[in-house]
C-alpha cells in the first residue's frame, strides 16, 4: 500500500511539474512581478496550463526559438487570421492533453503566404515551437493562425 501511495504521489508531482509551461528566462535573477504579469496575460487570453482541460494555447514571440513573448491567444476551429504590426519570429502551440493545437506563421498581413507551422501539439511537455527560417534573422512573419480541435 505504501509503495502504491508513493507511486501515485510521484506521478502527480511529475504531472504538475510538466503542467505549467515556463518560458525561457535570460538571466539567473527572476523578477516575480514580471513572471506574475506574464501569468496574468496568459490567463487573460484564456490559456490554461498545458496538457490539461483548457490548456490549449497559441503563444507568439519576437525572438527565435519561442523567446521574448509578445502575447497569446486561445485557439479555436474558426482559423481566424491575426496580425502583428511589428512582426514576429516564432510561435508555440500547446494542447490540452486530449485535442491538439496547431499554429502557422505567414509573411503577409492577411494569412495568405505561409512560412511554416508548429505541427499538432497535444500533451504537456509536448509544446511545439516554429521559428521563421532565415540565417540572417531578418525575415519576419506578420500574421498567424492557431487552431484547435478541428
Amino acid at each position: 500500500m505504501f509503495s502504491v501511495t508513493k507511486t501515485v504521489i510521484f506521478v502527480l508531482a511529475a504531472g504538475l511539474a510538466n503542467a505549467v509551461p515556463f518560458d525561457a528566462v535570460d538571466s539567473v535573477t527572476v523578477d516575480p512581478a514580471a513572471l506574475a504579469s506574464g501569468e496574468v496575460l496568459r490567463r487573460a487570453n484564456g490559456c490554461g496550463a498545458a496538457g490539461i482541460v483548457n490548456g490549449e494555447c497559441g503563444r507568439y514571440y519576437r525572438g527565435d526559438s519561442c523567446s521574448d513573448l509578445i502575447g497569446n491567444i486561445k485557439p479555436d476551429c474558426k482559423k481566424g487570421c491575426h496580425t502583428v504590426e511589428d512582426g514576429l519570429r516564432s510561435i508555440k502551440a500547446t494542447g490540452n492533453g486530449i485535442y491538439g493545437t496547431n499554429c502557422a506563421l505567414f509573411e503577409d498581413k492577411n494569412c495568405q503566404r505561409q512560412l511554416g507551422e508548429t505541427g499538432n501539439a497535444i500533451f504537456a511537455g509536448g509544446e511545439k515551437c516554429y521559428t521563421v527560417s532565415d540565417n540572417k534573422k531578418e525575415r519576419m512573419a506578420y500574421s498567424y493562425k492557431c487552431y484547435y480541435r478541428c
